[in-house]
């Protein structure tokens, strides 16, 4: 029977059993947020004391596990005896749903791959390995991010309590390591072979290894040479098959030694680059009798392939008897080992609600997360130059095409108090201003043609395919005109002036018209219209939507949470769903009592940005007008995270999300060399932010930044078909 509470959730539909645990998707009436709740069934807590002790251990590990590519883990408690957690629901459904579609792309899978890398080995760094990575534990949000889930039937590499069985066979067969199903020793390149897998799955719609039991599934893996993708999939570049071949290599000292590293020889097959057998040997991976690549005929079988170097194949380990597999095996069958090797029969749970195909969002809406070619290392792949050819004339060549990074293909930002408009990479800088005034609150309107912003009381724009400034309207009788945010669907405009904010339909043609604090009140359809001692009486500065421009931030001037004679600049998160400016419900406020940000004595914020759904970024001010410490929130679990991304230093200013959230773009100033300081600009994942990476900045000329003092307030075009 279904329970109606767990804990102060109220549970509203189960969404899957698996052998470890039953996932219902639930709704928090604290946090007013849809939730998956993962229980573990009590006829299994009375039967085995162990899944007590799995589970607790289980919900420690996710708890630990704090990354953007992680699905986030909200509460672990227990009720009536049954120990459960909460995580994000996510309702973009699985990766099993979208290969069930159609076969994906390179490109596509390139796109998924790097966004889970960096959790993955994030994860390994921590010594802790999932175990059982697989399509259907790969979930995306609304907007098409992927996510890692089910880390809970992870196991920490080092050695378990006396308490717990070290030995347990756990996994899915059909994307099982051969040393995971043989039941040795794992490491984070057992999931790297799951990763192999996955991507074989991806490109040709099948499993490597097929059969008809999951018992001679697992054997294959320990057997079976690895099978040539391009057999599957004749029409996918010939280098695709290394990468497979090393992935999935028996011996795990053979494989990449990353997820990072396989992601960067798929995504430069994905740029038509040529890989070598020496890049691949960097990353711990091929083995090669002369150091060349397997050879690959399409369309012939592998044992029938004659090359002077070997594909990757089961190592001949002396004295191996597979009767060493099967006997363990059949005795955790027969003890009924909970979720072990035969939860391939009843698949592990996904906290993801059923979807059906055809409403699953489409492998094409996949957000780009193609990184700089700036911050290519030198384990990167470059091209192999061909020197026997002899030579041709050089075609003509396209024009290239707009490189899309993070979602987006565009950055407007301002520079010596005019806007400039680049690609998203730096390439092609154009100045689309002269007139020298300040310029402020930019923002790209949803047609991606027209970019808005505030100078002085006026809200002028630019038009790209008029190359154009014009004016859309003015408040001339306003003491201020601070921020004016049109909503991510066109239909709505928050305009913060004169400590009053409003929220009124948003049409081009008649903002034309709107100029003073009267016409504003007179607009048909408004939504918020300040009245004194309500949360829209706020001396607001800044403002920014939810994604799906049901809730509200602002940044504004108000009593500070530490006493009430001081005042400081802080961000609320509220609901204005009601429309109403005396039901205008708070739903966060930071940092307040939250925490105390470095920098933060002089209680001034310059700036800050939301993804729209969770996390946002903002700095403080130490030095140079608004340049200072750069912190991430994530207003759910009310953690706050100091950055130093760049060589573990200050100073910040300006984080913009990228449109998918999986980049930042921010300013940079070096605190180190004073005076001497210039301001730069950086374009990096966000996973990747405290990994201690050699970010590069994104090229401009030479003293493109010439005040040091000005906060270049860039905007992110979302790119562009």
């Amino acid at each position: 029977m279904q329970p109606v509470k767990i804990g102060r959730y109220e549970i509203k539909s189960e969404l899957g059993r698996g052998g470890m645990a039953t996932v219902y998707r639930g709704y928090d009436p604290l946090f007013e947020r849809e939730v998956a709740v993962k229980v573990l069934p009590s006829e299994l807590l009375h039967s085995d004391p162990q899944f007590k002790l799995r589970f607790e251990r289980e919900a420690k590990i996710i708890a630990s596990l704090e990354h953007p590519s992680i699905v986030p883990v909200y509460d672990v408690g227990e009720d009536n005896g049954q120990p459960y957690f909460v995580m994000r629901y996510m309702n973009g459904g699985s990766l099993s749903e979208r290969i069930k579609a159609k076969i994906l792309t390179i490109d596509e899978a390139v796109k998924i791959l790097a966004q889970l890398a960096p959790g993955m080995d994030e994860a390994h760094t921590k010594g802790i390995i999932h175990r059982d990575l697989k399509p259907s534990n790969i979930l995306f949000d609304g907007k098409g991010v992927p996510y890692i889930s089910d880390f809970g039937i992870a196991k920490l590499s080092q050695a378990q309590s006396g308490n717990v069985t070290g030995s347990a066979i756990i996994g899915t067969p059909a994307y099982m390591a051969p040393e995971q199903a043989q039941g040795t020793g794992v490491d984070g390149r057992t999931d790297i072979y799951a990763v192999g897998i996955i991507l074989f799955e991806m490109l040709t719609g099948r499993q490597p290894y097929e059969a008809d039991t999951p018992m001679a599934v697992a054997f294959k893996h320990i057997t079976d040479p690895v099978p040539q993708i391009l057999l599957s999939n004749p029409n996918l570049p010939e280098d695709v098959e290394p990468i497979i071949q090393t992935a999935m290599a028996k011996n795990k000292d053979d494989r990449f030694a990353t997820a990072g590293d396989l992601v960067d020889s798929l995504r430069a097959v994905a740029a038509g680059q040529k890989l070598t057998a020496e890049q691949l040997t960097v990353r711990g991976a091929v083995s090669a009798g002369k150091g060349a690549l397997p050879t690959v005929v399409k369309g012939v079988p592998s044992k029938t392939v004659k090359s002077d170097a070997k594909i990757p194949d089961a190592p001949a380990k002396k004295g191996f008897n597979i009767w060493f597999v099967v006997i363990p095996v059949v005795l955790l069958g027969m003890l009924g080992g909970g979720y072990a090797l035969f939860s391939g029969i009843n698949p592990p749970v996904e906290t993801e609600a059923p979807v059906a195909t055809s409403s699953s969002a489409p492998a094409t809406d996949i957000p780009e997360v193609t990184p700089l070619a700036t911050e290519t290392t030198s384990a990167s792949v470059i091209a192999e130059t061909a020197t026997t050819a002899p030579p041709t004339e050089t075609p003509t060549q396209a024009a290239p095409a707009v490189p899309k990074i993070g979602g987006a293909d565009k950055i407007v930002l301002v520079a010596n108090n005019e806007l400039w408009l680049m690609n998203v990479d730096g390439s092609d800088p154009k100045q689309l201003t002269t007139d020298g005034a300040t310029k402020n609150d930019l923002q790209w309107l949803p047609d991606g043609q027209t970019i808005l912003f505030l100078s002085g009381k006026t809200v002028k724009f630019y038009k790209i395919t008029t190359d154009t400034v014009d004016t859309l309207t003015t408040f001339p009788s306003a003491v201020s005109l601070d921020a004016f945010q049109v909503s991510h669907d066109g239909k709505q405009v928050m305009i913060a002036m004169s400590n009053e904010i409003f929220v009124v339909p948003f049409d081009f043609e008649t903002m034309k018209n709107i100029r003073t604090r009267g016409n504003l009140f007179g607009m048909e359809g408004a939504c918020i219209l300040p009245t004194g001692k309500t949360n829209a009486a706020l001396a607001v500065r800044e403002a920014r939507w939810s994604a799906d421009d049901k809730l509200v931030a602002w940044l504004y001037n108000g009593v500070d949470a530490a006493g009430s004679s001081i005042q400081a600049e802080q961000v609320s998160v509220f609901n204005i769903q009601d429309c109403k400016p005396e039901t205008i419900d708070l739903i966060d406020n930071f940092p307040g009592s939250r925490f105390s940000p470095v920098g933060f004595q002089t209680r001034i914020m310059p700036d800050f940005d939301w993804d729209g759904l969770t996390q946002f970024a903002f700095n403080t001010s130490r030095r140079n007008n608004g340049w200072g410490e750069f912190y991430i929130y994530n207003y759910e679990n009310h953690k706050a995270t100091l950055l130093h991304p760049i060589d573990n230093k200050c100073c910040y200013r300006d984080a913009r999300w990228s449109p998918d959230g999986t980049y930042l773009l921010f300013a940079f100033q070096d605190i180190g060399l004073g005076a001497e300081a210039v301001s730069l600009l950086y374009y990096v994942p966000v996973g990747e932010l405290n990994t201690g990476a050699n970010f590069k900045p994104i090229p401009l000329p030479e003293g493109f930044f010439k005040n040091p003092k000005e906060a270049p307030q860039p905007a992110l075009r979302p790119a562009q078909p």
